[in-house]
């Protein structure tokens, strides 16, 4: 896509190119965008957009909308190997350098969204969202929900998601921290264990950990989700924390879940894992957690 066009969009969705199944499908939704692996390639889009600026093309106003998981546990944007921390230095310093040239404004930028899961969720994720507009001197959107393919149309993030989202004006003056609950569809999926597909183990180039679980470690997590509340949520922006593989009847053969969040909701893939995710909430993530930590990592190839 040209420089041209990308300036005349009025969202410009930038989207970490290393993609599972449920980002890609956020990646085959929107038509304008641009794939980044790290801060890299934010700094070659930018240099390509403002010679075209600098060639005459007249920016539409727009948001910067950066689309990618959301890290366990601090719930911080990571698009390819770059997690926006603004604990860390070198990512201030790179927004810092944006602010001192004017960069985002010449393009027409008066806004930059951070879209993955509950990106405004955390002290971390809120920090960071304040900090860069302060020092951006634009506004600063988080998100409060989980995000997936359905908040997105062929333009980006959709317009009426807006609700989806917090400002750092909002957070600076916030009373006390506020998130909405998991959205569920009209026809809960119950979970069945016994009816997900199951396979022996193989290695898997991921950035998360696979636990195995014994029968007994299995029967004491599945009491911890409620079963009977799952929701279909595809392209949801939530990198696992770890992967825990629950024993099939079959002898060295393992169902697959996912932990997300920090333990707030397991994934499973009843239909396969080219289908949609099915997202289960947990009576108590401490609980999970504590389970999930006990139990060994999976040796495999």
């Amino acid at each position: 896509m040209s420089a041209e066009e990308l300036l005349g969009a009025p969202h410009l969705s930038v989207i970490t190119r290393q993609a599972d199944h449920e980002l890609a499908r956020v990646q085959d939704i929107i038509a304008h965008k641009v794939l980044v692996d790290g801060r890299s390639d934010f700094e070659a889009l930018f240099g390509e957009l403002l010679t075209a600026v600098a060639r005459g093309v007249h920016p539409r106003p727009k948001t910067l909308d950066l689309i990618g998981h959301a890290t366990p546990g601090k719930s911080l944007l990571q698009l390819g190997g770059w997690v926006i921390d603004t604990a860390s230095p070198t990512v201030t310093a790179f927004f810092r350098e944006l602010a001192d040239h004017d960069v985002l404004p010449q393009l027409g930028f008066h806004a930059v969204r951070l879209l993955g899961c509950q990106t405004a969720d955390t002290g971390q994720g809120r920090s960071t969202i304040c900090t860069l507009s302060n020092i951006l001197g634009l506004e600063v959107f988080g998100t409060t929900q989980l995000i997936y393919s359905a908040h997105y149309d062929a333009g980006g993030f959709r317009d009426n998601c807006h609700h989806a989202l917090v400002c750092a004006s909002d957070l600076r003056s916030e009373l006390g921290e506020s998130t909405l609950p998991l959205e569920m569809p009209a026809y809960p999926r119950v979970l069945d264990v016994d009816a997900l597909p199951s396979a022996p183990l193989i290695v898997r180039e991921h950035p998360w950990p696979r636990r195995i679980a014994t029968s007994q470690a299995a029967s004491r997590i599945l009491r911890l989700i409620r079963r009977n509340e799952g929701a279909q949520m595809p392209g949801l922006l939530a990198s696992p924390s770890c992967e825990i593989a629950l024993p099939a009847a079959r002898p060295n053969w393992y169902h697959l879940a996912q932990m997300l969040l920090d333990g707030d909701f397991v994934r499973v893939y009843p239909d396969g894992d080219r289908k949609p995710g099915v997202v289960y909430p947990i009576t108590d993530p401490h609980a999970l957690r504590a389970l999930v930590d006990e139990l060994p990592s999976a040796n495999v190839g």
